[in-house]
């Protein structure tokens, strides 16, 4: 479980490429998290700081890339004031930071400077299909959105908030990544976590097909990560 956080970490967050991540380096884990840090979810990097979501107790913990210490100084820490209850995937331009919460169906958006909600920013009316938000990554233009409940990857315009059906990825259940979770792309590929195989699928953002070659297919802790989110989250795994 450990070994596939970290490759998470690595890959989803962007800190390194692909192909380096694919050597595992325990070296770069964030291991062990600060105690109340210990349902982590969603993570993303500027390069210096790693962000992490903590679904247990509604916040954001900050650590520093260098030595991994956290750093309570970055830290979000009023997201159940904002009723942003269940944060999971986040995403950040270095002026705000998205938060994805998977209990009220949107996204919701803080300022990095003084940690404010800017409500502005929000993505309020998400598709209806798109009801349990989980991953999050954006180009800046389009914001895409995993969905834990129908298996594929949502798009919608940064501008307007709109979506956008051309850039969804829709063939997730047939490639057999049935629980998507946390995604990241480099701009030429999309990689999706999923929760159930423990894997990291691959997919073409130019025209969504499934690139096997990319994949991460030997993650260490094979069946055990499903089977602890699972147990936390209380829910059944989908079927097949």
């Amino acid at each position: 479980m450990l070994q596939w956080l970290a490759l998470a970490v690595l890959v989803v967050a962007g800190c390194v490429s692909a192909a380096d991540a694919q050597q595992y380096d325990s070296s770069k884990d964030f291991y062990p998290l600060y105690a109340d840090n210990s349902d982590p979810f969603g993570i993303w990097s500027d390069g210096t700081t790693m962000w992490v979501t903590d679904n247990g107790d509604d916040k954001i913990y900050a650590y520093k890339m260098s030595d991994k210490s956290r750093d309570e100084s970055k830290e979000f820490n009023m997201l159940s004031g904002a009723t942003n209850n269940r944060p999971y995937g986040i995403w950040s331009d270095g002026t705000t930071m998205w938060v994805a919460d998977r209990d009220d169906g949107r996204i919701y958006a803080y300022k990095m400077s003084d940690k404010s909600r800017d409500e502005s920013k929000e993505f309020n009316m998400l598709d209806i299909g798109n009801a349990i938000p989980v991953g999050i990554w954006s180009d800046g233009t389009t914001m895409w959105v995993a969905d834990r409940g129908d298996d594929k990857i949502y798009a919608y315009k940064m501008l307007d908030k709109s979506r956008d059906a051309s850039k969804e990825f829709n063939t997730l259940f047939a490639e057999d990544n049935i629980d998507p979770f946390g995604i990241w792309s480099d701009g030429t590929t999309m990689w999706v976590a999923d929760n159930g195989d423990d894997k990291i699928y691959a997919y073409k953002m130019s025209d969504k097909s499934r690139d096997a070659s990319k994949e991460f297919n030997t993650l260490s802790a094979e069946g055990a990560l499903s089977k602890n989110l699972r147990q936390y989250d209380h829910e059944p795994t989908p079927a097949a």
